[in-house]
């Protein structure tokens, strides 16, 4: 069983699991898989051959590019923007807020970036194409320049 919204339009070759809930206007393109318990929120643009694997949470405004594939556990922020072929590994978060308790959105992963388990990303941080963040990483500033990152903060391995 599913709880699905208003204004809901999928693609050819969708596959949905069970026990999801998905807000309204929501569109998903063609040949997407959208495992078992997640929750995709309002306002949501999911491209063509993206796999949502299961238990993800997508809030608000967000929009996930042709093939990119969500692991267990993601969970994406208000108004996040992954590009094509963007890789979240399992329980990797966009945070939506700071240390001062503001509320930010806007979080931009680029073309071709794989991000590693377990991986956090501050609120409204952006990073360039080709990234490829390691397990455990924690992104708290943009990151402009291709590469390797690691580490808490994030840096990039030579």
């Amino acid at each position: 069983m599913n709880d699905i919204g208003e204004n809901f339009n999928h693609g050819k070759n969708f596959n949905i699991g069970s026990f999801n809930v998905i807000g309204n206007n929501v569109t998903v393109g063609d040949n997407v898989k959208i495992g078992h318990h997640c929750i995709i929120e309002n306002n949501i643009v999911i491209g063509n051959n993206v796999i949502l694997q299961g238990n993800i949470k997508i809030a608000s405004g967000t929009t996930v590019e042709e093939g990119c594939i969500l692991k267990h556990g993601t969970i994406l922020t208000n108004q996040a923007l992954l590009k094509r072929n963007v890789f979240m590994g399992p329980n990797t978060i966009t945070l939506g807020g700071n240390h001062k308790r503001e509320t930010l959105h806007g979080t931009i992963i680029g073309e071709n970036c794989y991000v590693g388990a377990g991986s956090l990303i501050s609120a409204s941080t952006k990073i360039c194409d080709n990234v490829i963040l390691g397990a455990l990483t924690f992104v708290n500033k943009d990151i402009d320049i291709s590469g390797t990152y690691v580490g808490i903060p994030a840096r990039r391995l030579v």
